[in-house]
């Protein structure tokens, strides 16, 4: 496992500053924010070079990004950038609402049919189960990829977010077993359907979830993909708070890491 960050909680600054956070932070690994209305660091009209270039200079290995879209177009585009950038994986949800049936089939269609156009540009589309979408749980998790034979797709495997669908992350980790293609880590205040709490309440360690145990389960099916911190909500913070948030959760999970076995992570 890559323990790394996810630049949304750098929403305050351009893509320059936050790179230069995650590194000074202490991490190797980055998940890169392509989020309208949230967090923009990769848009659809720069130069793949320059996000490159920037991306070795502050010493950082790119290992997934976030667009959070269902828009065909703009995910069309998601996906050429991320293939120019060297971005092997694409995290989205599915939209739709929980318990519909309709919208249930509707969203892993969209699925179906994004994960053809995540093959075709070279990429892997993960799909996050999220809290209010169709596809929001570990049952829901598991029929999308039971019907969504594309090889270009994954699941992205968010703690959180399975808590707050009355879930046990470390009962779903085996469950999906190598379903699972990333992870989006934080911690939460509580274990029910919400939003996850504050940036602070986010912080690993300090909310309801047992991570180490989860991390535990991880390791026990062999994951060996990222594990990007994702903390939503700061983007009105100056980047010093958020890299004090950035900088706490490596301390954690690199601890957790340490602790469960050492030859099977790299903390970055």
């Amino acid at each position: 496992m890559r323990l790394g960050m996810n630049t949304v909680i750098f929403g305050s600054a351009d893509l320059e500053t936050a790179l230069q956070h995650v590194a000074w932070a202490g991490y190797e690994y980055v998940e890169l924010a392509a989020i309208i209305g949230m967090t923009e660091h990769v848009k659809l009209d720069d130069d793949p070079a320059k996000v490159k270039d920037a991306l070795a200079q502050h010493g950082l290995t790119v290992t997934a990004m976030e667009a959070a879209t269902n828009d065909r177009e703009r995910l069309a585009g998601i996906f050429r950038i991320a293939a120019q950038i060297g971005v092997p994986i694409v995290n989205i949800g599915s939209g739709g609402k929980t318990g519909d049936e309709q919208s249930t089939v509707d969203s892993i269609n969209l699925m179906r049919e994004f994960a053809k156009m995540a093959g075709d540009a070279g990429v892997k589309l993960a799909v996050k189960p999220h809290v209010g979408q169709a596809i929001y749980n570990a049952d829901t998790g598991l029929r999308l990829m039971n019907e969504v034979t594309e090889s270009a797709i994954g699941l992205n495997f968010d703690p959180s977010h399975l808590a707050r669908a009355n879930e046990d992350p470390a009962a779903v980790a085996p469950r999906w077993g190598n379903k699972i293609i990333t992870s989006h880590f934080r911690d939460c205040p509580t274990r029910v359907p919400g939003p996850p709490g504050t940036p602070e309440q986010q912080i690993p360690g300090r909310g309801a979830l047992d991570l180490p145990g989860i991390l535990r389960a991880l390791a026990d099916i062999k994951y060996a993909g990222p594990i990007n911190l994702e903390v939503i909500g700061a983007s009105a913070y100056p980047v010093s708070r958020a890299m004090g948030i950035a900088a706490e959760s490596r301390g954690y999970l690199n601890r957790c890491f340490q602790e469960i076995e050492p030859r099977s992570l790299t903390a970055g």
